[in-house]
């Protein structure tokens, strides 16, 4: 094994790690298929792209929105 292969599995190492770090804030049973926010049924799509989504797209989409404008007026202050 070369240099550059170890350090390949390095990278790939530490690619896994922040992946299960970043993972290990999302839920970890898949989703119900009801948003939690409105009780609607999530688009299934969306689950297909992330089977642990907890809210709809339009829930989604609002809550981020929130946390934009959130972010916006806690930096002015």
């Amino acid at each position: 094994m070369d240099e550059i292969d170890i350090a390949n599995e390095r990278v790939e190492h530490l690619n896994r790690v922040a992946i299960q770090s970043a993972l290990g804030t999302q839920p970890r049973q898949p989703s119900s298929g009801i948003c939690r926010t409105c009780a609607m049924p999530i688009e299934p799509d969306r689950l297909r792209a992330n089977p642990f989504a907890q809210s709809c797209c339009d829930c989604a989409a609002e809550a981020e929105a929130a946390r934009q404008r959130a972010r916006r007026v806690g930096g002015c202050g």
